[in-house]
């Protein structure tokens, strides 16, 4: 097995540009330190008559309390990437990034993206892979002809994956285990706080492309790292060989396969692959949700079984090998720069966390 590398495999869309740094102000669940000081001034009042000059001198003290912030926020106020180190699975089914080790506990960056300090719990340093389900929640993702939601599918996917690799001897945990909102920046602050091999976040496409005898599996792979290139196109590799049997009547866009997607300013579109920073990102589409066929195979065990079987499978390959990974994508289609969600924290109420 190779060195650990910083290994991400995220299957999930979001992006937002880069901005300077600023405080945001503490808001309700926030517990913030306070610094008091105390000033002294000093005036001089001087009354001048033909005869006699009188000089009254008077001192005042006032006393100011300045909020010290724990978290960093961007000009958009999205908090900042890379502020904390492990997590606390709360007792409440939560996973939380860890700003500070207390005495009797920890400071926390929450799931929408404040921070508040929780007593119990159990703390996590690291893992082999991070499984991010993608969506849940209020955030349904695609939903199939027959109405599934793409959020179920991905975590009944995602439970299958983290069981098979468990299997084969890797440390493994969910960035949610059950039907929860999670904003992208969370997912990403989960995946750095844990330093993983993988972060590995599952979804399933959506759209009317063309039928195609073959499945129109996507990986992204981010823009400047070769790694992240080789793990895609391991992924697609052996997804492709799991769904091909089924021999369905697919969908797929034209340029299927493993490929990067830039934004602007060349960097990653998706947030799933840029905000993770250091650890390095896949994004996934295993297939189309849309599709009544594909929807229906997508809904049954073995399917998923084997989904999950093909993630163990690159992933041993990807540690254990030099293999370069296929069916890359040279020249995608462009797929526009239309907004991603960019992490973004509003319109989201924080879960008790114990």
């Amino acid at each position: 097995m190779i060195p650990r590398a910083l290994v991400a495999v995220a299957f999930l869309a979001a992006a937002c540009g880069t901005s300077s740094v600023t405080v945001a102000e503490p808001v309700e669940v926030q517990a913030p330190t306070t610094v008091t000081s105390s000033t002294s001034t000093s005036s001089t009042t001087t009354s001048t008559t033909t005869s006699t000059t009188t000089s009254t001198t008077t001192s005042t003290s006032s006393t100011t309390t300045t909020t010290v912030p724990l978290l960093a926020f961007d000009a958009d106020g999205v908090p900042v990437n890379g502020q904390t180190d492990g997590v606390v699975l709360t007792t409440t089914g939560w996973v939380v990034p860890v700003l500070d080790p207390l005495e009797e506990g920890w400071r926390v960056w929450t799931p929408c993206g404040r921070h508040t300090v929780i007593s119990t719990g159990t703390f996590v340093d690291t893992v082999d892979f991070v499984i991010d389900p993608g969506h849940g929640g209020s955030e349904p993702g695609a939903v199939g002809p027959g109405g599934t939601r793409e959020a179920d599918i991905n975590l009944q996917v995602s439970r299958r994956v983290r069981d098979a690799l468990e299997g084969a001897g890797y440390s493994v945990l969910l960035v949610r285990d059950s039907d929860q909102r999670v904003p992208i920046v969370t997912r990403a602050e989960i995946a750095r706080a844990l330093d993983p091999i993988a972060f590995v976040s599952i979804h399933h496409n959506a759209g009317t492309e063309a039928p195609s005898p073959t499945p129109g599996t996507e990986m992204f792979f981010q823009v400047a790292s070769d790694e992240s290139r080789r793990l895609a196109g391991l992924l697609y590799e052996e997804t492709r060989e799991a769904l091909d049997p089924y021999g369905a009547q697919w969908f797929s866009m034209s340029d299927a396969g493993a490929m990067s997607r830039p934004s602007r300013e060349g960097d990653d579109y998706y947030g799933v692959l840029r905000r993770p920073g250091p650890v390095m990102s896949v994004l996934a589409e295993f297939a189309y949700m849309t599709n009544p066929i594909e929807e229906a195979l997508l809904n049954r065990a073995d399917v998923q079984d084997s989904l999950a079987a093909a993630v163990v499978d690159a992933v041993d390959r990807f540690t254990e090998t030099s293999d370069p990974g296929s069916g890359y994508t040279e020249d995608p289609i462009f797929r526009g720069y239309g907004p991603t969600g960019a992490g973004r924290t509003t319109n989201c109420d924080d879960p008790e966390l114990e």
